[in-house]
């Protein structure tokens, strides 16, 4: 998926070399928020970090295409979206998604999934696709079930966050599990 225009607003697209100084503005001016999920934010400290993120993930791509993505709503960058990892032998895809609080609450984030999670499917053949979210991250985890995610199992100690360690909640989502729906 290079690039998928969901309505005249809102777009996902591949994440390149010359989007790295917007993304780690982006990260930049809302670390505050976007560390108390996300553990890769205090490890995002200058340009060449969004740079590096970057690279890794175009080669990733190349290697077992597992993609990393921009979510851009009205033609600003507020988010990203993709493939952590892919496992082709067993089809599962392991996707994470995150927005900045100014995007949060608007419906973007369900169709943005919603593309994501389809293409993987029907062009990554998937069979399966697995995400984890902290147990303390309601967003997180309201968005997994309006998408029609099962939760499989509990996963202690899964995720240091911070200087604390969070249990998760392990979602599964098959073929014709998802459910189209808006937000709800």
């Amino acid at each position: 998926m290079l690039r998928h225009k969901i309505n005249p607003g809102l777009e996902v697209r591949l994440l390149q070399p010359e989007h790295a100084a917007e993304l780690f503005a982006l990260v930049d001016a809302n670390r505050a928020a976007l560390r108390e999920w996300l553990p890769w934010v205090d490890a995002t400290c200058k340009v060449g970090d969004s740079e590096k993120f970057i690279a890794e993930a175009l080669r990733e791509r190349t290697a077992t295409r597992a993609y990393q993505a921009g979510i851009w709503s009205m033609g600003a960058l507020v988010g990203g979206i993709g493939h952590n990892r892919i496992d082709a032998a067993a089809r599962v895809a392991f996707p994470g998604w995150w927005l900045v609080p100014a995007a949060q609450g608007q419906g973007l984030m369900t169709p943005c999934c919603q593309v994501v999670f389809t293409h993987a499917f029907t062009q990554l053949l998937v069979t399966r696709i697995v995400v984890g979210v902290a147990m303390g991250n309601a967003r997180g985890q309201a968005i997994v079930k309006r998408l029609g995610f099962k939760q499989i199992s509990t996963l202690k100690n899964a995720e240091v966050l911070g200087n604390r360690s969070v249990d998760h909640f392990i979602y599964s989502l098959v073929p014709g599990q998802a459910q189209p729906s808006a937000r709800r």
